[in-house]
């Protein structure tokens, strides 16, 4: 009987444990607004202190169950100001009004691998860029593409106007002279990314690098452009060391953190948009037009008059320019996401496909996305959270650019032919050979390949465990990892009837490309949080691992017939190059940060790194960082009402550049010695001591917010050293070694940016925000241990870098001799880098409903090599060729010949960058109501790349020839033109 009374007193215990625990709890319900009455979608709404919480619905509605008798319920967006608000029982409902918060000062930013602060106590200038910013405004065609203009600090080129990107993006200036990245380290979601351009032999097969093995001249896309946009929620961009130190070795370009878009908990809601749109080619040069006077001029032969006459007869005079370059191709993006969950566990589902044409005709760029994003809290204490993705990317590129006479280039070609050539195939689709180039460019865009196709998968997976918890302090536990497998194959393809092949020893020539990379990388991180009174300290203790695999592989095949591509049927076949690298880097971390009453904020941090990239493979080397933010407006002493905010800065760090794999060990050449197969030691040599690149840089800002931050300025001055840059030493030639990578350089880079956000008209009915951004950077190498020389390009004839104690490492020299100027004595030209960039975005609400934003940029000065402008002139194609500007009774096309050929003035053909752009531009509207199923519904036009304004001779200032080389660049010869894209857009949401 005992025992009964017993196990109903523990079952009553616990009914009653029970009702308390239901009756110790209330609800909240209201909606979520802007200030002008709009409901906000996606609202985080959390119970401060706890897990618990929710998100508003398309309504900007919550429905939120709140433990206790008393709470604090935190709001917050991307982009308004966080709202805190305290509830009681009696608070049946609570509508909320956000304020944009134009400054981000609520945003949070990465300061640590494991840590992160509010932008408002950061002492560091950190750009974020949210996924509107990135896509909502067009649609560009990869992520990089998408950051033009956005991020002060940043200088970007293209290697081409290709579909598929290709992109090369600049830091804070020159961060290497060739040896280490040249390129940001780029992470997503914890996962360390391939962006590496992967070199498919075009260049060998066109002849653009007489048969080497150097692949700069292949139009090559960096890998980044596998990446969806429109999965993205948000990134923020590291641009200097004393932001990005504790990713050490890696982070000497800077690094680009990228996070993905994730579920809220809440109604299950699915997204389709669906852009159409189509492309055009830009800048058109309009070359010359041939009449008898001309043909007279440049050819002086009865031949070429018959010629010219007897297409005018047949009216088969052709524009080329606009026959090879006028395509204007369809660009479609459909998009499909799907997202939701409950407080315990939360999903994001989205596809993508993507295509678009070139501009000329058989180039195309398709990418294929699949992504899942997966959070789960399987207890109060521990969470798990998954993605994964997978791409397939196939690019046709065409054949543009350099080549080496040997036809592969319809650039090239169109240099040198005529408007009343006859190029186009007969009845039987036999095409005519040109008289004027070694290969007819029809054909060649009609029958050669050159294709590029990626399979990637990323994935990672993170572990949150809340170690232990109290009224003011929390010790956490993170451990991620992740992998990032990527697979290519490429195809360069000439077959054997082009005339340029059969001029051939083995006529029909195919390059096939494989390359194989599999990433993957884990790190774990102790998280300490603790008040001390009314300092807030956060420590931070964790390591790091990455490992890189690496397979490529370039086969060509020679004397291949009847349309093969197949190896199998090659005459001669010869691996072109070869190389497998095995890469391990662990890291260790510490970072301590304060944070007095938000007043003044101070953090400070270190890494240890060891990498097999180094000779030394196990040393540990140091990458210190600090930095202090004080927030003068929350001092007591404060009272200014129009001046209502003030942050003063500074920040110190440094990062490493790796060297290259291969130079820190001796390696064997293949060679033939009396017929057999053997090794000889290569005549490249080992400096055992050799030490990583180190970038130094001290930063100092002002942030600035005026009238209720109505008006903000955002203000920073950084001097970033690069010390110890690795550049090959010559020794004595009785080493019978010709070269050893050495610490030899130093280099300085100062730069100045701006960042000017005014929002003057904030009504319901009429919102306008406006931000206008500068920046600049010089650089200097301050010191040289070899003798000053010049790199890249073609030679001083054709313009060339000089690398010199005293100049900046993009100075662009040539002929004639200076015996002022060191490595030759060349004449100074003008310099790679801008003398400044300015970009302007504005965007106008009208009514709630309409939507109209643009982005302009001007970059002035800058210099690049244009030897497009010197083929057209060889080729007398050259707008106004035959115009006699000077009255010298002597063509102008041929008077810059002169100039060059007999004067050696190279800096005919080295023209100032200077343009401004129309990057983007978009007209949205909004229904205000539910259209039947489908909750919002929003469709718009827009441009990308839309106009451009330059005295540049040709299609566009931007490009470059050698791709992402760190200093080699603004060197153009006859690349695919640039094009504007237009885009009709829907989106609808469910």
């Amino acid at each position: 009987m005992k025992k009964c009374f017993t196990r109903v007193g523990m079952v009553s215990a616990v009914i009653l444990l029970f009702s308390v625990a239901a009756m110790a709890q209330f609800t909240v319900k209201g909606t979520v607004t802007d200030a002008a009455g709009e409901p906000l979608i996606g609202v985080s709404i959390l119970v401060k202190g706890t897990t618990t919480g929710t998100v508003t619905d398309f309504e900007g509605m919550y429905d939120l169950n709140v433990p206790g008798d008393a709470a604090t319920l935190v709001f917050s967006y991307t982009g308004f100001r966080t709202v805190e608000l305290d509830v009681s029982p009696s608070t049946k409902s609570l509508d909320v009004t956000m304020e944009e918060d134009i400054a981000r000062l609520d945003e949070v930013v990465v300061t640590g691998l494991a840590s992160n602060v509010k932008r408002s106590n950061s002492g560091n200038a950190i750009t974020t860029i949210s996924s509107g910013e990135l896509v909502g405004n067009t649609q560009p065609q990869t992520l990089d593409n998408a950051l033009y203009g956005k991020v002060p600090g940043v200088n970007m080129s293209a290697n081409g106007g290709s579909p598929g990107g290709g992109i090369s993006v600049q830091m804070r200036g020159v961060s290497t002279l060739g040896a280490g990245s040249s390129q940001p380290l780029y992470i997503i979601d914890g996962v360390y990314v391939n962006n590496s351009a992967i070199r498919n032999g075009r260049s060998q097969v066109s002849g653009a690098t007489a048969g080497q093995s150097s692949a700069t001249q292949d139009d090559a896309a960096n890998r980044i452009a596998d990446i969806n946009p429109e999965d993205i929620e948000r990134i923020e961009i590291l641009k200097g060391p004393s932001a990005a130190a504790v990713y050490g070795t890696r982070a000497n370009a800077g690094v680009i953190i990228i996070t993905t878009k994730r579920g809220q908990a809440g109604k299950t809601r699915v997204n389709f948009s669906q852009n159409l749109g189509f492309a055009q080619g830009q800048n058109f040069q309009n070359f010359d037009t041939w009449d008898e006077a001309k043909v007279n001029t440049f050819f002086g032969t009865q031949e070429e008059l018959d010629a010219l006459r007897a297409a005018q007869a047949e009216g088969r005079v052709t524009d080329w320019e606009d026959f090879f370059y006028g395509e204007t191709p369809l660009l479609s993006n459909t998009q499909l996401s799907v997202s939701g969950g409950n407080e315990k566990t939360q999903f994001y589902v989205s596809g993508g496909v993507l295509s678009e044409g070139g501009i000329i005709k058989n180039t195309g760029f398709d990418r294929y996305s699949v992504r899942a994003n997966l959070d789960n809290r399987i207890s109060d204490r521990v969470k798990v959270s998954f993605n994964s993705a997978y791409y397939k990317t196939d690019n046709d590129r065409g054949f543009t650019g350099n080549q080496n006479n040997t036809g592969g280039s319809i650039g090239y070609s169109l240099a040198y032919t005529p408007s009343y050539a006859n190029l186009f195939p007969d009845e039987n689709g036999n095409y005519p050979d040109n008289p004027y180039f070694n290969d007819n460019p029809i054909a060649i865009r009609d029958l050669g390949v050159n294709n590029q196709k990626v399979d990637r998968f990323l994935s990672a997976a993170t572990l949150d465990i809340d170690l232990y918890q109290s009224s003011n302090s929390f010790l956490k536990f993170r451990m991620n990892g992740g992998i990032d497998y990527l697979s290519g194959n490429s195809l360069v393809y000439f077959p054997e009837i082009l005339q340029h092949q059969r001029a051939q020893a083995n006529p029909g020539d195919a390059m096939w490309g494989r390359q194989d990379n599999f990433n993957y990388n884990i790190q774990a991180f102790l998280n300490f949080n603790t008040n001390l009174g009314d300092i807030n300290s956060n420590t931070s203790l964790g390591a790091v691992r990455l490992d890189e695999r690496g397979e490529f592989l370039l086969t060509r095949g020679r004397g291949l017939s009847g349309g093969q591509d197949n190896l199998q049927w090659a005459q001669v076949v010869s691996v072109q190059e070869q190389t497998n690298t095995t890469v391990t880097d662990v890291g260790y971390v510490l970072q301590q940060d304060f944070n007095w009453e938000d007043k003044i904020a101070l953090s400070a941090g270190i890494r240890f790194d060891r990498s097999t990239l180094n000779f030394q493979q196990d040393k540990l080397y140091a990458f210190p960082k600090v930095s202090a933010a004080f927030n003068l407006h929350n001092f007591d002493f404060w009272s200014s009402e129009v001046l209502n905010r003030v942050k003063l800065r500074a920040a110190y760090g440094q990062t490493g550049g790796l060297p290259q794999f291969g130079v820190t060990f001796e390696s064997l050449v293949p060679q033939l010695i009396g017929g057999q197969l053997g090794g000889q030691v290569s005549t490249r040599g080992v400096d055992p001591s050799l030490l990583p690149e180190t970038a130094v840089e001290t930063e100092f800002g002002v942030d600035i917010g005026l009238f209720n931050d109505a008006i903000s300025l955002e203000a920073t001055y950084y001097n970033k050293g690069v010390n110890d840059l690795i550049l090959d030493r010559r020794p004595a030639e009785s080493t019978g070694i010709l070269r050893i990578a050495t610490n030899a350089a130093d280099l300085e880079n100062r730069g100045v940016e701006l960042a000017l956000g005014v929002n003057p008209v904030r009504r319901p009915n009429l919102d306008w925000f406006a931000r206008v951004m500068y920046w600049q950077n010089r650089s200097e190498i301050t010191r040289l241990d070899v003798p000053a020389f010049t790199q890249g390009g073609f030679g001083p004839s054709l313009g060339t870098y000089l690398l010199a104690q005293g100049f900046s490492p993009t100075t662009i020299v040539g002929t004639p001799a200076d015996k002022d100027t060191p490595a030759g004595g060349f004449t100074v030209y003008g310099d790679r880098q801008p003398d400044y960039t300015m970009s302007w975005f504005n965007s106008l609400k009208i009514a709630k409903n309409l939507e109209f934003n643009f982005l302009l940029q001007y970059q002035s000065g800058g210099s690049a090599i244009n030897l497009s402008a010197l083929l057209w002139d060889d080729g007398g194609t050259t707008p106004n060729w035959d115009g006699d500007d000077d009255g010298d009774e002597t063509p102008n096309g041929l008077d810059r010949l002169l100039a060059w050929a007999v004067d050696n003035q190279t800096g005919v053909y080295i023209e100032e960058t200077s343009y401004l752009k129309l990057r983007e531009a978009g007209l949205y509207y909004t229904f205000p109501n539910e259209i039947g199923l489908i909750e919002r519904l929003k469709i718009g036009v827009s441009a990308n790349n839309a106009l451009l304004w330059t005295t540049y001779g040709s299609y566009d200032p931007e490009v470059s020839n050698f791709g992402t080389q760190a200093v080699v660049g603004n060197i153009e010869v006859t690349p695919y033109p640039s094009s504007r894209r237009l885009f009709f857009h829907l989106n609808a949401s469910f």
